[in-house]
């Protein structure tokens, strides 16, 4: 899984393919949020936004990874 210009090495095939799948913004939230562990203000002010709308954008990432990976995504 690469984001930010960094690579993280998963050993859940099916994560790393269901984070490939979402859009490079999202990926990178991600990526700043569990590999990184940046706080969520950190990443707001990254893409100027607020605190709790990074936290918002973090939290339907995942809701939309479960989907991914239980097979159930209509988006």
């Amino acid at each position: 899984f690469t984001a930010c210009g960094q690579t993280a090495v998963l050993y859940h095939a099916e994560l790393a393919a269901a984070l490939a799948l979402l859009p490079e913004q999202t990926q990178e939230e991600i990526f700043r949020y569990y590999f990184l562990r940046q706080p969520q203000r950190v990443i707001g002010v990254h893409i100027g936004r607020t605190r709790s709308t990074a936290g918002r954008h973090i939290r339907l990432a995942l809701q939309r990874l479960r989907r991914l990976m239980e097979g159930n995504d209509y988006e």
